[in-house]
């Protein structure tokens, strides 16, 4: 920033040395009065030091240095006096947002302390100054917080809307999963603007959270199958042992057949093919058996529990109607249609 013209210096330069004895004597008496009762006798020391090398710096023109010193003096021994001279440095500097709140500090902190004459010469910087301020409203279209705004590259965390200085001004804002954005407007005196953001996802995908889906109504898994599977076990159980009795009196009758003396070899393979075939048989049931026991035990673990209600299918597509013609010209007969 250019600093004010010589002019205004000198009348400005003026200005802080008449304050400059009375801030120099006031600080001890402001640390104590003011909520400073603890301060170290160093602190009061350093604090007269740093405001008197401020005010040198300040007769030579070097405000960035004058304004490190008057904020160094206040942080050693705090006092609303240095505001003013916070606030007269900073409009050197052309720094016309922070003078207008270093001013303002001054006439609240030091409130019926400050006499009539200087509070109106205050109220007349003030006056100026606001013309040479803007308020910013910063809005920004995400959902995520906390949001990051800085301005020229100073993080501002105080309420909206923002009071910024008037010129060229760059505007910043993060937030957690969106890429920084930045913007660099013109800001004229006295105007109060809305700056809007629209930030953009980090990888182009907006992390919306969709409605809750409805949960499904719930109802029994249907036991069709365990109960057929436990049909057909019961059969086959039954088969085989029908046929497991079949097979224990077709061995019976070919022992005893083979007993008696006078049977003829045609009959004792005949009884003894007859047990084969029902041995057979009955062992071709046991398996069915334990096969059918199996796929039962399965069905009732599959079928147990709840399932979602299934709802009504959707119709099918109804087929276009198949619509013919008869088709008659001079020496020709036939049909058209459409199928």
């Amino acid at each position: 920033m250019m600093p004010r013209p010589r002019s205004l210096r000198r009348a400005a330069t003026a200005a802080m040395l008449i304050t400059t004895v009375g801030v120099l004597g006031g600080l001890a008496d402001a640390a104590l009065t003011e909520g400073s009762a603890h301060a170290q006798a160093a602190g009061l020391d350093e604090g007269r030091t740093r405001f008197a090398r401020g005010i040198e710096l300040y007769k030579e023109g070097n405000f960035h240095a004058a304004l490190a010193e008057f904020r160094a003096a206040n942080a050693a021994a705090p006092s609303y006096r240095i505001e003013y001279n916070l606030g007269q440095t900073l409009y050197q500097l052309q720094d016309y947002a922070r003078a207008v709140r270093s001013f303002e500090r001054y006439l609240r902190e030091g409130g019926d302390k400050i006499d009539a004459e200087r509070r109106k010469e205050v109220e007349g910087e003030l006056a100026k100054l606001r013309q040479r301020v803007a308020q910013l409203t910063i809005t920004v279209a995400v959902t995520t917080s906390p949001v990051e705004i800085t301005v020229d590259d100073e993080a501002r965390t105080e309420p909206q809307p923002l009071l910024v200085s008037a010129g060229r001004r760059r505007i910043s804002v993060t937030a957690s999963g969106y890429q920084t954005e930045t913007k660099v407007i013109d800001v004229a005196g006295a105007k109060q603007i809305e700056v809007k953001f629209d930030l953009k996802p980090i990888g182009g995908v907006v992390a919306t959270k969709g409605p809750t889906p409805e949960a499904p109504v719930m109802r029994p898994k249907s036991r069709t199958p365990f109960y057929i599977g436990l049909a057909a076990t019961g059969v086959m159980a039954g088969g085989t042992a029908v046929f497991a009795i079949v097979t224990s009196s077709k061995h019976s009758t070919f022992e005893k057949t083979l007993a008696t003396p006078n049977a003829t070899k045609a009959d004792i393979d005949s009884q003894r093919s007859g047990t084969k075939t029902m041995a057979l048989v009955a062992d071709i049931f046991a398996g069915a058996t334990l096969l059918a026991g199996g796929l039962t035990v399965v069905a009732y673990v599959m079928t147990s529990g709840q399932e979602p209600e299934r709802g009504p299918a959707p119709k099918a597509a109804k087929a276009p109607a198949r619509e013919w013609h008869p088709l008659l010209g001079p020496g020709s007969v036939g049909v058209g249609g459409t199928f």
